[in-house]
């Protein structure tokens, strides 16, 4: 039943009602009583009698085919749910063979070029050992560990500073100063080690403290907040460097050794190491 058809139903109902009270000289629904219903003659009642059989006749088919369309939607409601499930498992279970596709594709990719590498590695190996062939003057496999373990600690030390100038209080807690100094640097670094760079003896007040980092990169950018502290209060006297080779601590005390003396015999200059060199400026000529 559309729209149009129940319009008409509300029409014939409402035109017959207002027949009804009319004829019953009622001017509100209420007003319709049994008594006022034995006033209308004979004939009246019949006609509206006839009327209102037809009406309810048409009213009570129109609810029939009402229910049956409902009826019918209901049943397409399901159907449609249906379809829109059996999708959503169509859709998952594409979704699942493109992920394992994917999964298989980037699997087969990282094993190919695993081996693609593996291979240009073996084969740069043998080439090496080809040309190289071991004789009695060759590099002992003892010696070509040590080599392999100064490397590895070379590039260890990259990620190290070292922390000059902290007073040992005990109880030790280095984490604590540590960070009390790289607060006044304004940096916050990811800390892998803290230890003493050295044992302690009489008549020193604090060791260097060697702090190992997460990466080289997080030690140029301490080295180059370490500025800051020279503006503080409580560590002024505190100054961050790299963690130095063996060759490299001897080279620098050379140059402060070099420094010092250059102080001494040239007084009015002002005297400085950079880029491993001692250099010098008029004082004068630099007012």
């Amino acid at each position: 039943m559309d729209d149009k058809e129940c319009d008409d139903m509300i029409l014939k109902a409402a035109g017959w009602l207002s027949k009804a009270m009319e004829q019953l000289n009622c001017s509100a629904p209420i007003e319709v009583t049994s008594t006022v219903c034995k006033k209308p003659l004979k004939d009246d009642l019949v006609i509206l009698m006839s009327e209102a059989f037809h009406l309810v006749r048409f009213q009570n088919e129109k609810l029939k085919q009402l229910k049956t369309t409902l009826s019918d939607t209901k049943n397409k409601l399901i159907e449609n749910q249906q379809w829109v499930i059996s999708l959503q498992e169509q859709v998952i279970d594409c979704k699942d063979k493109q992920l394992q596709a994917v999964q298989t594709t980037v699997k087969s990719t990282v094993e190919d070029s695993v081996k693609e590498q593996f291979k240009s590695y073996s084969d740069a190996v043998q080439e090496n050992v080809m040309v190289c062939k071991p004789d009695s003057d060759s590099l002992p496999i003892g010696k070509l560990k040590d080599v392999v373990r100064e490397v590895a600690h070379e590039e260890d030390r990259l990620s190290n500073v070292i922390i000059f100038g902290v007073p040992e209080r005990e109880p030790a807690n280095l984490a604590q100063r540590v960070e009390e100094v790289f607060n006044e640097m304004k940096v916050r670094p990811s800390v892998r080690e803290i230890s003493f760079a050295g044992k302690q003896s009489a008549g020193t007040s604090s060791r260097p403290i060697k702090v190992k980092l997460s990466s080289p990169s997080i030690v140029k950018t301490i080295l180059g907040q370490a500025k800051l502290l020279k503006n503080s209060d409580k560590l002024k006297s505190v100054f961050v460097k790299p963690d130095l080779s063996i060759e490299e601590r001897t080279e620098r005390r050379q140059l402060v050794q070099d420094l010092k003396q250059r102080r001494i015999s040239e007084p009015d200059k002002r005297h400085y190491i950079r880029g491993g060199a001692v250099h010098s400026e008029d004082t004068k000529s630099k007012k």
